[in-house]
């Protein structure tokens, strides 16, 4: 699995990255990286890692992901095609003097904030507009916009955080990486924990430390979030039953399915799917 949005290159005339994707081949490793990072997903959908957040990705999303907080996009079809807006800059392009200014004290505070934010642009269709036009435009315009962007984001107060706790570690040798593959690969299959820390090549005891240490949860944990978020896809399609649905997601009985499903979303399938065909 080869990184597309990893460290960007950015052109010399401008002091941040802004540009986009538009392929089938998006997806990325568990990765992190020094610059703070806009992404708006234009088309596409699929499951996204950032930090302890586990959830969906979709076309109109709104990302907005700190500094070296580690993050994965992972697409749920082999034929689905995305489209992603991508910004990154590094703080320190601001200087501190600037960012100290006290009429920039929530930017200053925003690009400071080592989590993730799924932004609510509702209403503000004029903000895409600005974030697609932003690795068209020069200049003063360039940096401009992206400090209204910042501005934008700051002051908004329906933004969801979407990760708890920054992780202070990071799997620079690329097992996490490998882990989460196996995992996508296999989570409607009895996965047992022997054969996940075999894949690490280390001992059952040691996988979990290691593993809580680079995500912030357990595996059994995140198996249960990728299986749950899996099963929440599963249950918009109005043709397949509840009792199909849970052998789809790796569970063996229904009572067990309902029982971890209400853990992490707080309501049954049965309930989560009605809220669904409501909305």
């Amino acid at each position: 699995m080869k990184p597309i949005v990893q460290k960007l290159p950015k052109q010399a005339s401008k002091s941040f990255v802004s540009t986009s994707f538009s392929t089938p081949l998006f997806e990325t490793p568990w990765h992190r990286h020094i610059e703070n990072e806009i992404l708006y997903i234009k088309e596409g959908y699929g499951t996204a890692i950032i930090g302890d957040f586990v959830g969906e990705f979709t076309a109109g999303d709104l990302f907005y992901i700190g500094s070296n907080v580690p993050h994965w996009f992972r697409k749920d079809e082999e034929k689905v095609f995305c489209t992603v807006v991508v910004i990154q800059f590094d703080k320190g392009i601001f200087g501190n003097t600037f960012l100290n200014l006290p009429e920039l004290s929530k930017i200053n505070q925003l690009i400071h904030l080592n989590q993730a934010l799924s932004i609510d642009y509702s209403g503000q269709t004029d903000l895409i507009h600005s974030i697609q036009k932003l690795e068209n435009t020069s200049g003063y315009e360039h940096l401009g916009t992206l400090m209204n962007l910042l501005n934008t984001f700051s002051v908004k107060t329906h933004n969801t955080v979407l990760t708890n706790e920054h992780i202070n570690s990071f799997d620079a040798k690329g097992i996490i990486d490998e882990i989460l593959e196996y995992t996508f690969e296999h989570f409607h299959e009895n996965i047992k924990l022997e054969d996940v820390a075999s894949i690490a090549k280390m001992s059952v005891s040691n996988f979990r430390r290691f593993f809580k240490l680079n995500t912030k949860k357990s595996y059994s944990g995140f198996l249960k979030e990728i299986r749950i978020a899996h099963a929440c896809k599963l249950l918009k399609d109005k043709n397949l039953f509840v009792s199909q649905i849970f052998h789809e997601c790796g569970y063996r009985n229904i009572t067990n399915f309902n029982r971890q499903f209400k853990a992490v979303k707080g309501l049954t399938p049965s309930v989560y799917r009605a809220q669904i065909w409501q909305s």
